[in-house]
C-alpha cells in the first residue's frame, strides 16, 4: 500500500485529501496539521466569526465524519519538522515518523510581525482560530483598537469591531488603503464608509514607538500624535510558511516553487495554496496568490498530479471582501498600467472598476455589483476584447458581451 502524506491541514490541505479520493487514489491518505482545530475557513475569522454570528464549528471545511468515511487519517496538534526526500519521510515533533511514496505540502503562511520602539511591543495577529477565539473575546469587553495595516485584514477587522462598538483608529503607511490591490475609485470608497461608520482612518501614518502604561498600549505616531489603544493589531500581510521545504532542499522563492500543476522539482512532492509561488498559466507569470480560491483550485490540480493526471486549468483568480454591508468582489490581477474604468457612480454605493490593457479586459473589481462581477469574471477568463465605451457604458450589460465568448478552457499536459 503506497502513503500520500499532506504536510498542512488547512482549507489546501483538506481539499487536497478528498480530491484525492475522488480522483481515484484507494490507498493510505494522511494529513498532519499543526493547530489543533480540524481544518476550518479562514476568510470569516475577521468577519462574521468576530461578529460572532459564526461559531468555530461553523468554520470546519468538512465534519470529522467526512474524513473518516473517506478513509482520511487526519493528525492534529502535530507540527511537520523535518523531510528526508532520500528516505521519504517526515519527522514530525513528537518524534514520529511517516513514510511516503508521494508528498503534498500545503502549509500555508504566516503572519508578518510587527514590533514597536525600543520596548519591542508586538502587535497582536488574526490568522488562526485561536487568534480570532481570544480576540473576540477581548472586543466584546469594549474599549479600544489601533489596527496597524490598511489591507483587506485590518479592514474587515475594522468594521467589524466597530459594529460592536469599539472605538478603531487604523494606520495605514501608503497613501490610501488597497493600494496594492485596488484602484484609487475603490479605495476611496471604502476609506469613505469607515470614516462614515467613525472609524479612525489615517493613511500615509505609521507607529514610531508604544509604551505601555496602566494597562493600556499608548503609540506614538507619524504624524505626532499618540494615540491610546488597549490593544493592538498588525495587519501587514503574510509570509509563506516555506521553511520546512527549503530546508528539505527544494527551491523556494517567497514560496515553494511549483509548476501549473504544482509540481515541485521533486518528482513524488507537489504544494498547493498560501505556501507556493506558482506558474499560473491564465496569467502567465510566476505569482503567489492568497486566497481560497486559488488554494481550492490548486489543491485539486495537485491531487489530479499525484493520481498521473495532470491537468492544467486556466482561469482568472478571483477574491472578495466583506466590510460593514458592502462586498468587494475581484477578478484578475491588474497591473501597473492598466486602464481603470469606472462603470457606475461610486456616490451610489455601486459601482464597479473594469481594467484593460490593449483593448482586452484584465480585471474587474464590483461594489456591491454581483451580476456585473459574474459577467466580468467570465469576461477576464475569457479574456475578452472590450472598449473604454463598453466598459463604462450601464446600459449595456456586461453579461451580453459574453455571447462573443467561449468558456474556461482545461488541457492535459
Amino acid at each position: 500500500m503506497s502513503t500520500v502524506v499532506i504536510v498542512g491541514a488547512g482549507q489546501a490541505g483538506s481539499e487536497l485529501a478528498v480530491a484525492l479520493r475522488q480522483t481515484g487514489f484507494g490507498d493510505r491518505i494522511v494529513v498532519v496539521g499543526a493547530e489543533r482545530h480540524l481544518p476550518y475557513q479562514r476568510p470569516p475569522l475577521s468577519k462574521a466569526f468576530l461578529r460572532g454570528t459564526v461559531e468555530p464549528d461553523g468554520l470546519r471545511t468538512r465534519a470529522l465524519d467526512a474524513y473518516t468515511n473517506a478513509g482520511i487519517e487526519i493528525e492534529l496538534d502535530t507540527a511537520a519538522i523535518g523531510i528526508d526526500r532520500q528516505r521519504r519521510s517526515v519527522t514530525l515533533a513528537d518524534g514520529r515518523e511517516l513514510r511516503y511514496a508521494k508528498l503534498a505540502l500545503t502549509t500555508g503562511g504566516s503572519p508578518r510581525p510587527l514590533r514597536f520602539g525600543s520596548d519591542h511591543v508586538a502587535g497582536r495577529t488574526l490568522h488562526h482560530l485561536d487568534d480570532a477565539v481570544s480576540l473576540r473575546h477581548e472586543l466584546q469587553s469594549g474599549g479600544a483598537i489601533l489596527i496597524v495595516g490598511g489591507g483587506f485584514i485590518g479592514l474587515e477587522t475594522a468594521a467589524a469591531a466597530t459594529d460592536m462598538g469599539i472605538a478603531v483608529t487604523l494606520l495605514e503607511a501608503q497613501p490610501r488603503v488597497l493600494a496594492r490591490a485596488c484602484s484609487p475609485a475603490v479605495s476611496a470608497f471604502v476609506e469613505r464608509e469607515h470614516r462614515s461608520h467613525g472609524v479612525d482612518l489615517r493613511t500615509g501614518t505609521s507607529v514610531r514607538s508604544v509604551a505601555r502604561r496602566d494597562g493600556a498600549h499608548f503609540a506614538e505616531l507619524s504624524d505626532n500624535t499618540v494615540v491610546r489603544a488597549d490593544l493592538i493589531l498588525a495587519g501587514v500581510g503574510i509570509a509563506p510558511n516555506d521553511t520546512l521545504a527549503a530546508t528539505a532542499g527544494l527551491a523556494v522563492d517567497d514560496g515553494v516553487l511549483v509548476d501549473a500543476v504544482a509540481r515541485t522539482e521533486d518528482p513524488d512532492i507537489v504544494a498547493a495554496g498560501d505556501c507556493t509561488r506558482q506558474w499560473h498559466g491564465f496569467l502567465g507569470r510566476s505569482v503567489r496568490l492568497e486566497s481560497v480560491q486559488n488554494a481550492t483550485d490548486q489543491a485539486r490540480i495537485a491531487a489530479r498530479t499525484l493520481c498521473g493526471k495532470p491537468t492544467e486549468r486556466f482561469t482568472a483568480p478571483w477574491f472578495w471582501s466583506d466590510q460593514y454591508d458592502h462586498k468587494l468582489q475581484m477578478a484578475g490581477v491588474p497591473q501597473a498600467g492598466d486602464t481603470a474604468v469606472v462603470r457606475g457612480d461610486p456616490s451610489s454605493n455601486s459601482f464597479a472598476v473594469v481594467y484593460l490593457r490593449n483593448g482586452v479586459i484584465t480585471g474587474l473589481h464590483a461594489v456591491n455589483r454581483p451580476r456585473d462581477f459574474a459577467a466580468g469574471r467570465q469576461l477576464v477568463t475569457a479574456r475578452a476584447a472590450i472598449t473604454r465605451a463598453e466598459a463604462s457604458l450601464e446600459d449595456l450589460p456586461l453579461s451580453e458581451l459574453m455571447k462573443r465568448h467561449q468558456p474556461t478552457v482545461e488541457r492535459r499536459v
